[in-house]
């Protein structure tokens, strides 16, 4: 049985299978999904994510039960565990958002069918997917491709980490503040095609073919990280030392003026739009690979 829980869950041949399919379905459905019914549990909230994973469900025969975390029993005597081992006893799949990633170590003893991890406080391995997917179609090719990272050491990026770690020839960047990386660094895949920096480097930026960023709070934070990410938004400033093709990429929702400014974010650059909508063509392909 096949779970998505994290990125290193799976391998390099998994990954480009799920782009293949995604790809094939891009411009079709199927009823891969006929008869199946999937619960989705947002414990936090969700556009793309939710939205997305709904609509894909509908477009591969599916269906799918949306579960409001706060009105199970858990809230009153129910266990955890007795709660998952009934959906265990109704559903085909959960896909669960959640702020605890030891949920899915719990979840997994008591569902024994497909897992789907749609952000945790660890990892977001459904963004890094569709990420890849996005960029491997942008620049038609599969490696020789450089990413820029700027701002926050977050679930974005550790899943990003993850993936790019299984493609050798495509190189990574991540521009932070030092103290936010420590902080991260006991989850940091050594890796010979991922850098870390504390300072802006134009010799790199100048080399990138995608800038990159997220929310410089995630919605996991109790500490504000905007004064120490300040310098790392991606700003004209910053885009004007790229060159004529590289392209701006954000998984969203977007803090304009925080980690992007609002004329980056609007360039002809920016492809966060198609970003957003290669979360549904990878979604189809998540769900037909995992065999539902």
């Amino acid at each position: 049985m096949r779970n998505l829980i994290d990125i290193k869950n799976l391998n390099q041949d998994a990954i480009l299978e799920i782009i293949e399919l995604s790809k094939s379905l891009e411009i079709k459905n199927s009823d891969v999904l006929k008869n199946k019914n999937l619960g989705l549990i947002f414990e936090k909230s969700s556009t793309r994510t939710r939205l997305s994973f709904q609509v894909a469900i509908n477009n591969l025969s599916g269906n799918f039960i949306d579960i409001k975390y706060d009105e199970l029993n858990l809230s009153r005597i129910e266990s955890i565990e007795d709660t998952f081992k009934m959906f265990n006893l109704y559903l085909d799949s959960i896909i669960l958002r959640t702020s605890d990633h030891n949920k899915f170590k719990t979840l997994s003893d008591n569902f024994d069918k497909p897992i789907i991890n749609a952000l945790s406080n660890k990892s977001h391995p459904c963004q890094a997917i569709s990420d890849l997917y996005t960029l491997f179609e942008h620049f038609d090719r599969k490696e020789n491709i450089e990413i820029s990272w700027f701002g926050d050491c977050n679930n974005v990026l550790f899943s990003l980490i993850e993936i790019i770690n299984l493609f050798p020839k495509i190189k990574l960047n991540v521009f932070t503040n030092e103290s936010i990386y420590q902080e991260f660094s006991n989850y940091i895949i050594n890796s010979n095609n991922i850098e870390f920096f504390f300072e802006i480097n134009t010799s790199i930026v100048s080399s990138s073919d995608c800038i990159m960023t997220d929310v410089f709070n995630s919605m996991n934070d109790t500490n504000d990280k905007e004064t120490a990410l300040k310098k790392f938004q991606v700003n004209e400033s910053l885009m004007s030392q790229t060159k004529e093709k590289c392209i701006f990429m954000h998984c969203l929702p977007a803090k304009i003026g925080s980690e992007v400014s609002d004329y980056v974010i609007n360039s002809e650059k920016s492809i966060i739009l198609n970003q957003a909508k290669n979360r549904l063509v990878s979604q189809k392909g998540i769900l037909h690979w995992l065999n539902i």
